[in-house]
């Protein structure tokens, strides 16, 4: 018995790290996938109106309106890895 016990606290601590890795791997890779979802969930955008008055006596109104091509373009850029070209 105590040969187990000398073994247990040898190879123990050499795979726990192993063990516990691959348990916080999953975890990990769920909680994300569950914060993508919520992300991808439609919200209701506030609906925002600006008036701005000229010196000529004109009103110029602005609606809010998301310009979805721009969004994308900057989530694209922000998740790609350009090399820096300084010369």
């Amino acid at each position: 018995m105590n040969r187990w016990m000398e073994a247990i606290l040898v190879f123990g601590p050499v795979l726990l790290p192993f063990i516990a890795m691959s348990l916080l791997w999953r975890r990990m890779k769920r909680v994300r996938d569950e914060a993508y979802r919520a992300r991808e969930a439609e919200r209701p955008e506030p609906q925002w109106q600006e008036t701005i008055d000229t010196r000529d006596g004109l009103r110029i109104v602005r609606d809010q309106q998301t310009n979805e091509e721009l969004i994308k373009l900057g989530d694209r850029a922000s998740h790609s890895h350009w090399p820096i070209s300084d010369p």
